[in-house]
């Protein structure tokens, strides 16, 4: 899509958001300081663009839902009594409306500085208001004559691989499980309790939507049963049905090759090949039925949905889809090195994320082999509040000798808080078993954080099924209390409060809802 293009989409959205149930939206604040901060260049470049001259810059603009970098703490005490889902409503309409009126603004620069080429690839965002782009490090400065600039980052922009993508081929139309399967299940799944879960309360992940960032996604009959079938989307008809500018994003999107292809790698048959299939399992754990070719049920969320999203680039417009869609978790099984202060725009990007109603889940990350230890955690998962990190325990509850560690350090020039807890809660990252695309089962093949992060996805969605209007730092607080602790006594930085629960998390969740 052209960058103009989608700034027309941008003003598009803001009149197609849902309504309020009051008049006005919730106000913004502005951000502290005076004049432009600019961060210093990155020290540590992560990739390379087509130009080396060219750095990656995201701007944000002085107004945003949250202003300093307590921000996020301040303003749920404003809202603890709303509801998650008025929440969500009235958020995105305030991000949505000052976005666009920030961009109009700034349009005119904007325009100038493209038409010079002076930047390239201009990306508006809403769920930060500001814009990403390409700019010469000689031509920094003119970023700050964009009205309504207040700070400035940079990143080296990735090396994407961005090959014609393959001919988009529609997920087949299979009945959807009324009912979770109770045969063969998984053995991680009756650790975690989830399989009492849907015994005792009748809640299997019903009317929630999990929403998987990975590389790849094989759509076997075990997966094809959950996925996410967006409602204004003819699936391979090569037309923007839904008009949000993602052609056929019927089942979620691919923002590398700006296709819906999610099937970007076919399966060799190799065990060992884990790669091609750690998106397949990661969505498998979290929403995975039992399929008509024998693959046993392997989700801790059986009745959820899942949509697949790929992105190696920035983690706005993914976010964005997310919201757009409804969904209610948003698992990330990767990490992201050397960020200095743009750690400070991935974190807004999820606080914000976060009070639109999208609940964050990472693994811990896994120690790299040349790494002393203790090797801390990186982007995403570092992240308080608004991320949820899982670290790995092994299927006798001892820790998983490569999982990252807590606790984090933050100090950008956004973000003061200092030493911080993590990891949140722990699951099991060892020796879990893989279903092949034929539904196939292979048992103890997969290791690695990744796994946890999507047991925790399940589990959130066990929580708002049991109750949609369950608010983030009140569902933090379930799932650590309700935990089982298995580390050292209370909470650690290797198991955080322990291991997940999900039947006393969920008897809980009932147990407030039943009171509210």
């Amino acid at each position: 899509m052209q960058p103009r293009t989608r700034l027309f989409v941008l003003s598009a959205l803001v009149l197609t958001a849902a309504p309020l149930r009051a008049a006005t939206p919730p106000p913004m604040e502005n951000l502290p300081g005076e004049g432009v901060w600019t961060s210093p260049l990155p020290a540590n470049p992560k990739g390379e663009s087509t130009d080396a001259d060219f750095l990656k810059a995201t701007v944000w603009f002085d107004k945003q839902w949250l202003g300093d970098g307590d921000g996020y703490q301040r303003r749920a005490a404003e809202f603890s009594n709303a509801t998650r889902r008025e929440l969500r409503t009235r958020v995105i309409r305030a991000l949505k409306t000052q976005s666009a009126t920030s961009h109009a603004a700034a349009k005119a620069r904007i325009d100038s500085l493209i038409d010079a080429g002076t930047i390239k690839e201009f990306e508006p965002h809403w769920i930060v208001n500001g814009f990403s782009c390409l700019i010469r490090k000689q031509d920094i400065a003119t970023l700050e004559s964009v009205p309504g600039a207040r700070k400035i980052f940079f990143e080296p922009p990735a090396k994407i691989n961005r090959p014609t993508p393959p001919e988009f081929k529609p997920v087949p139309e299979l009945d959807a499980p009324e009912k979770p399967s109770f045969e063969n299940l998984p053995w991680y799944v009756k650790k975690l309790n989830a399989d009492r879960v849907w015994k005792e309360f009748g809640v299997a992940g019903q009317g929630t939507l999990n929403v998987i960032h990975d590389k790849n996604f094989i759509f076997s009959d075990h997966l094809s049963r959950t996925v996410y079938r967006n409602p204004g989307e003819i699936p391979a008809n090569g037309i923007d049905d839904d008009g949000n500018g993602y052609i056929d994003d019927a089942h979620g999107f691919n923002f590398d090759r700006n296709s819906p292809e999610l099937h970007t790698r076919p399966f060799t048959g190799n065990p060992k090949d884990r790669v091609i299939l750690h998106g397949t399992n990661c969505a498998t754990i979290s929403s995975g039925a039992a399929s008509p070719t024998g693959a046993p049920q392997f989700g801790i969320a059986p009745l959820s949905r899942w949509a697949g999203l790929i992105n190696s680039g920035g983690i706005e417009r993914s976010v964005e889809w997310a919201i757009d869609h409804g969904a209610d978790t948003y698992s990330m099984s990767f990490s992201r090195m050397w960020y200095g202060n743009y750690q400070s725009h991935w974190r807004k990007v999820m606080e914000h994320g976060s009070f639109c109603g999208l609940f964050f889940v990472s693994g811990a990350g896994n120690r790299r082999l040349a790494e002393p230890e203790p090797f801390r955690m990186n982007i995403p998962q570092s992240i308080p509040n608004a991320v949820f990190a899982a670290a790995g325990v092994q299927r006798d509850l001892s820790k998983t000798p490569f999982s990252c560690v807590g606790p984090v350090k933050w100090k950008t020039d956004h973000y003061h808080d200092g030493i911080v807890q993590k990891p949140e809660v722990c699951a099991f990252n060892h020796a879990v078993p893989c279903v092949f695309p034929d539904g196939r089962v292979v048992p103890d093949l997969l290791n690695g954080n990744s796994y946890a992060g999507p047991m925790f996805c399940g589990t959130i969605s066990l929580m708002l099924s049991a109750d949609p209007d369950l608010l983030p730092w009140d569902l933090q607080e379930i799932i650590t209390t309700t935990a089982t602790d298995v580390g050292p006594d209370g909470v650690d930085y290797e198991t955080g409060y322990g291991l997940i629960n999900c039947h006393a998390a969920v008897k809980e969740v009932l147990r407030r809802k039943a009171l509210r």
